[in-house]
């Protein structure tokens, strides 16, 4: 979890809060997250059918959220006001007076999700001077098999750093769909377990051997006979298994691999944080780099943006499953 967030939940959950929190940016798990503690927990239930109001940005208006702030808590020290999909309120920008000003007695929480305020503008210094201003920006794709972990382990779960980089790869950096499988994993399987690849393929669907990111490591490790055996499942499965997408995974391992080929003198740390990948995968693109040398890691490169952009149909009308093997086959026999 992101420590700001933990922050303030312990915040809410002490009830020692501030008159107003801003919420943006294009992550909306943490904004979702934040709501759903203010909303939930900084009231009592008793309190709450007085003193707490949701507003929604594309069904109201700024003097509404406004004349909701400035109204007293009954029977409660605070009010609680929520401003959820802030971004479609029109006139957004008249908010920044009661921002100027805001109600001690009130709490506003303003979740402006999937944008940015304008950081040019005086509002977010407004924000910053009478409250909490948040930005979450979406995980880059080296980032998430790091924060899979964490989460796991956060939750009392076990997972090898492999099987955190086969979730990332077919989840993407969806926080909320990735938070939704593990919990699907969570209530399978007993606290303190291992999340295996088995449990991953019976719960969550992705096979622990006919994917996307094993098909490479088949290749970079020149096994023909799983290589081609994934690519044949693949090739049964095309809407599954788009080509674009079979080709951008290898372009990535390819390409970690080309840089790897200069980090020679590099400690495993300081060549790990320049690949972007986890240090325990170090061993497996020294490995790597044993079946594949500069000049053939140049030239799969190479030969994968061919074969990309026969994929998307440029200077090619062959059929995928033929593409597919062709490359298979050029690449194993560099």
């Amino acid at each position: 979890m992101n420590k700001r967030v933990t922050e303030i939940i312990k915040d809410i959950q002490k009830k020692a809060v501030k008159p107003l929190y801003v919420f943006d940016g294009d992550e909306p798990f943490y904004i979702d997250v934040l709501c759903d503690a203010f909303e939930d927990h900084l009231l009592d239930e008793a309190e709450k059918d007085f003193n707490q109001t949701v507003f929604y940005g594309k069904d109201t208006d700024w003097a509404q959220v406004v004349n909701a702030c400035r109204s007293y808590p009954t029977f409660a020290n605070r009010r609680v006001v929520i401003l959820k999909e802030a971004a479609d309120l029109k006139n957004f920008n008249q908010l920044e007076a009661y921002f100027k000003q805001p109600a001690e007695t009130t709490t506003l929480v303003v979740c402006y999700k999937h944008k940015k305020i304008d950081g040019r503008s005086s509002m977010i210094k407004t924000i910053k001077a009478h409250g909490i201003h948040e930005s979450f920006m979406k995980l880059k794709d080296y980032e998430l098999p790091d924060w899979i972990l964490n989460y796991a382990q956060g939750h009392q779960m076990k997972i090898s750093a492999s099987n955190c980089d086969l979730l990332a790869a077919y989840l993407g950096n969806d926080l909320k769909k990735i938070v939704n499988e593990l919990k699907k994993l969570q209530i399978n399987i007993p606290q303190g377990a291992e999340i295996t690849g088995e449990l991953i393929e019976k719960y969550i669907g992705i096979s622990k051997e006919y994917n996307v990111f094993e098909f490479p490591k088949s290749i970079l490790s020149r096994n023909a006979e799983q290589s081609f055996r994934i690519a044949r499942y693949f090739m049964s499965n095309p809407k599954e298994h788009p080509l674009v997408v079979i080709t951008a995974m290898l372009y990535t391992e390819f390409n970690k691999l080309y840089r790897f080929h200069y980090t020679r003198g590099m400690s495993s740390q300081e060549a790990a944080s320049l690949l972007k990948i986890n240090p325990y995968f170090m061993k497996d693109y020294t490995r790597y780099a044993q079946s594949f040398n500069l000049k053939q890691t140049a030239e799969a490169i190479h030969l994968i943006a061919e074969y990309n952009q026969a994929a998307v149909g440029i200077k090619s009308s062959g059929n995928p499953n033929t593409i597919l093997k062709e490359l298979t086959y050029k690449l194993i026999t560099l």
